[in-house]
């Protein structure tokens, strides 16, 4: 998009995208069963089979949460800083302009003071002088109009608040960069239309010594001068290279799937009751249990497990009895369902899948048995 002539088009793009990225994670587009997890922890649910537990839940949300602090805490520091950098900014510019000589020229205002370089600002025409009729101040006047007219420091104030808010992400920057090329190159266009690119460049190099301002004006030297004047002199994009910004569309639906397509489960959508319809055991170690694996299929299958939304849970045989209640925690970040049972025993079980109607577990067991050591991996699958 960088070589092509269709300034507008670019400008809209690129507003396009990021206004996108700011709004789409504010939405949100269930698509659960696009996704699974494949987390292993070790589960001892089953009353028929004594399990070993070899994760500490509670020491590894401690260490999460001081972790999760200390990332809010960076970013909370640098939201300060940036916000209070551009407050600050605003601040003075105003304060300098209520304080220096103002001309009305049709629809913007000059304003003059020794300390400005030349830019523009909402409808102000900032200059550090202005002798009339100089044709080089002319060539800036109109420079900044274009701005004013285009309304690029909307542009430029909304990216300077978005990039406070994400100040930590490398993409704001570098479509800062973009649109304010594209701004110049906007404006080093109208100018070229109406002087000559030659002396126009020539006053462009002679503006490269000079300071680039504040970071939410459209300073006349701001960018890249070399690139300014091959774009003057550049032949106008062939039509049918509009079609690159085509690629602007998957790359926006690449966006949905990141920041608005929920795929995550999150507790409230365990809840209900459930019936056990299926049973497989994929046994990895030990002697032939036949008998034992059967009588887990009979709990199992006709069974019901019970999630309450206060977070209480239950679980009841087939014929109707209580086989165990207690409470229940459902953590994201690895699908992970933890149930601590009445009398004070932890178990957890990965959540494979989840749809309306079916939601399917998976565990690893382990047991000591009079004929040696059982393992293996247990998948339950229930039906709301």
């Amino acid at each position: 998009m960088e070589d092509l002539t269709f300034f507008s088009l670019g400008r809209v793009t690129l507003l396009g995208l990021l206004s996108a990225a700011v709004l789409l994670p504010l939405f949100s587009f269930e698509f659960q069963w696009l996704g699974e997890s494949a987390i292993r922890p070790i589960n001892n649910s089953l009353n028929w089979m004594e399990g070993q537990v070899n994760s500490d839940s509670s020491t590894l949300e401690n260490r999460s949460f001081n972790w999760v602090s200390i990332l809010q805490l960076v970013y909370i520091i640098g939201l300060i800083y940036s916000i209070s950098k551009l407050v600050i900014g605003l601040f003075k510019t105003w304060n300098l302009i209520s304080k220096s000589q103002k001309l009305k020229t049709g629809d913007h205002v000059i304003v003059i003071h020794e300390r400005f370089i030349p830019a523009s600002f909402f409808n102000y025409i900032l200059l550090p002088e202005y002798p009339e009729g100089n044709q080089e101040f002319n060539q800036i006047l109109l420079h900044e109009s274009v701005h004013i007219r285009k309304g690029h420091t909307w542009d430029v104030l909304f990216l300077q608040v978005i990039k406070s808010i994400f100040w930590f992400n490398p993409v704001i920057y570098a479509l800062e960069k973009q649109l304010r090329e594209i701004h110049e190159f906007q404006a080093d266009q109208e100018v070229t239309n109406s002087y000559s690119p030659i002396a126009y460049s020539r006053l462009l190099l002679k503006q490269l010594s000079k300071d680039c301002g504040l970071q939410f004006m459209n300073n006349f030297n701001q960018f890249q001068t070399k690139k300014r004047i091959m774009m003057m002199n550049k032949s106008k994009s062939n039509a049918i290279q509009k079609n690159r910004f085509l690629l602007s569309i998957p790359l926006l639906a690449l966006m949905i799937g990141l920041f608005s397509c929920d795929m995550a489960i999150n507790q409230a959508d365990l809840t209900g009751t459930w019936t056990g319809t299926d049973f497989q055991f994929e046994q990895s170690e030990g002697p032939d249990l036949s008998a034992m694996i059967e009588g887990g299929r009979a709990l199992h299958e006709g069974g019901k497990l019970t999630l309450n939304e206060d977070g209480t849970m239950s679980i009841t045989s087939g014929q109707g009895e209580m086989n165990g209640s207690g409470t229940y925690r459902f953590y994201t970040n690895g699908n992970i369902l933890i149930t601590t049972m009445d009398g004070g025993e932890e178990t957890s079980y990965e959540v494979i899948s989840l749809s309306e109607e079916e939601l399917v577990t998976k565990h690893d067991v382990a047991m000591d048995t009079p004929m040696g050591k059982v393992a293996g991996t247990i998948t339950l699958t229930y039906k709301r």
